[in-house]
C-alpha cells in the first residue's frame, strides 16, 4: 500500500504528462487533502485556479493480479470486470469543498482489460447525462480526450 505522499507524487507526475499532452499552461500544482473535502490537485493554469480530481481507469481484478504477480488463468479471465464506469459514477456523486472549477482526469496506465475507445464511450454515455460537480471530464490514455 502506498502512502498519501507517494500517491501525491504519482498523481503530480501523471498530471504533468497530461498537461503537457493537452497543451495546458500549468504554472503550479499543489497536492490537496481529501480530508478537507478538496479534489486531488490545485493548479494554476493560465493565471486561473482549477482543481483536478484524478482516478485511474483500472480493473480491480487486473490490478490485484499485477500486485500479487499472479498469472490469470482462463477461469479468472471470465470473472474479470472493468470498474471504470462504476468509479466514474462514484466520483460524480462526491461533493467537494471548493468554489473554483473542478475537472476530472481519468488516466489509463494499462491496468484495464478494455480499449481506450470502449472506456471513453462507456464514460461518455454517463457523462452526457451527468458530470456531477465537474466542469470537464478528461480521458488520458494513448491520447488526451475531453469527454
Amino acid at each position: 500500500m502506498t502512502s498519501e505522499a507517494e500517491k501525491g507524487m504519482v498523481e503530480i507526475s501523471i498530471f504533468n504528462r497530461f498537461a503537457l499532452s493537452a497543451g495546458l499552461n500549468c504554472e503550479s500544482i499543489e497536492k490537496q487533502s481529501a480530508k478537507e473535502g478538496k479534489p486531488d490537485l490545485k493548479c494554476l493554469i493560465d493565471g486561473k485556479i482549477r482543481y483536478f480530481e484524478l482516478t485511474e481507469a483500472c480493473s480491480e481484478d487486473v490490478a490485484k493480479a499485477v500486485a500479487n504477480e499472479e498469472s490469470i488463468d482462463k477461469s479468472a479471465i471470465a470473472r474479470v470486470r472493468d470498474y471504470t464506469s462504476e468509479t466514474y459514477t462514484r466520483k460524480i456523486s462526491k461533493r467537494y469543498a471548493v468554489t473554483e472549477p473542478i475537472e476530472l482526469l481519468i488516466y489509463n496506465i494499462g491496468r484495464t482489460i478494455l480499449s481506450d475507445e470502449v472506456l471513453i464511450e462507456n464514460i461518455r454515455v454517463i457523462a452526457n447525462k451527468n458530470k456531477g460537480q465537474f466542469s470537464k471530464v478528461w480521458y488520458f490514455g494513448q491520447q488526451v480526450i475531453e469527454i
